[in-house]
């Protein structure tokens, strides 16, 4: 999942991944939550209808803001936390990531369909 901050794209896994004990310590200090507790919080998102349940609480705003720092910290901008999250709600959003292509099974038998009649489907030439 990706955050995007007034239409710039943030991985989420990498904001924490990435963070210093430093921005974690600001982090604690002024949200008063861990990333533990944003990690629990975030969890309440995947099963939300909407993105507004989710901050409907402190913890969510908190929780929101946190990540914004973050990731914002993680991608090299120096900003400070009541800096990171002062953004319009209506720039704010989130992005699921693409599901990954399954690998082909190289155990796995060819069927017994029939082979190609050799005759090509309408479509467009290209040259």
């Amino acid at each position: 999942m990706k955050l995007v901050v007034s239409g710039k794209e943030y991985p989420l896994k990498e904001g924490i991944a990435k963070a210093s004990l430093g921005d974690l310590y600001v982090l604690k200090l002024k949200s008063g939550m861990g990333v533990k507790s944003i990690m629990e919080t975030f969890k309440t998102l995947e099963k939300s209808e909407s993105h507004f349940d989710f901050i409907e609480n402190i913890d969510g705003i908190q929780s929101l803001r946190s990540i914004i720092f973050l990731c914002r910290r993680a991608a090299g901008e120096h900003v400070e936390f009541e800096e990171a999250s002062d953004v319009p709600l209506s720039e704010i959003g989130f992005i699921q990531d693409e599901p990954e292509a399954e690998a082909a099974d190289p155990k796995a038998t060819p069927t017994d369909s029939a082979p190609d009649d050799g005759t090509p489907e309408a479509g467009p030439m290209t040259t």
